[in-house]
């Protein structure tokens, strides 16, 4: 019995992944995933909304890396706004009416912080290195130079403020329920033709000084 326990002990460190705060990297990439799902259909649902336009956002795919590669690097070095932290050091560890407020707000704000100067930096180095305008905010009132506004900001701010404290923990919990060897398959499969798809983008993208274009419907 003692050396089946060690057995089963030495096979599970084995299949051990490295995990970000309690959560399994193999199920953390699923929310790369799903947030690069939700981002596709929120730039094109806010297309058809304003300009009556529904395309492939120059992606083969419906996932846009952007948004899961953003969502990850945020819950990498922050968490979630009611555990907030810095690389993995908890910033407020007393409870107080203070302590549970504070952690919302300041998560918001450095998340539309984070999503003005990453929409600015793109942009501009998309224009300056490819010679191409992915988006202009320029017609909304409240722009800042081409590529961000306030209101974008705000709103954009606010939905990744709501999934990250109401949703992805409940997400999370569902996830890793597919079990560890089905979340690697689906890293493997999935995750990597939602990489290699941003390649192509970014490649075809800098080699001729477009954006690849596979399909628009307008109405």
């Amino acid at each position: 019995m003692q050396n089946t326990a060690a057995a089963d002990d030495t096979e599970k460190t084995k299949g051990a992944a490295p995990a970000i705060f309690g959560i399994d990297i193999r199920f953390l990439w699923r929310s790369h995933d799903i947030f690069s799902f939700l981002g596709y259909w929120a730039e094109n649902i806010s297309r058809m909304v304003t300009k009556h336009i529904f395309d492939s956002r120059h992606q083969l795919l419906p996932f846009l890396f952007a948004y899961g590669i953003a969502l990850f690097a945020i819950y990498t070095v922050m968490g979630t706004p009611g555990e907030l932290r810095f690389f993995g050091r908890r910033m407020f560890r007393t409870k107080s009416r203070r302590n549970t407020v504070l952690p919302h707000v300041i998560y918001f704000f450095v998340i539309c912080a984070f999503i003005m100067l990453g929409e600015i930096a793109v942009g501009t180095i998309y224009e300056k290195f490819a010679g191409v305008i992915l988006w202009d905010y320029t017609d909304i009132p409240t722009h800042i130079a081409r590529y961000t506004s306030l209101i974008t900001t705000v709103l954009i701010g606010g939905g990744v403020y709501a999934i990250m404290a109401f949703g992805f923990r409940p997400m999370m919990n569902l996830v890793s329920k597919m079990g560890t060897r089905a979340a690697a398959v689906v890293d493997c499969t999935l995750g990597a033709a939602i990489v290699l798809d941003f390649l192509i983008m970014i490649i075809v993208t800098f080699a001729t000084g477009s954006a690849p274009e596979y399909w628009s419907i307008h109405f």
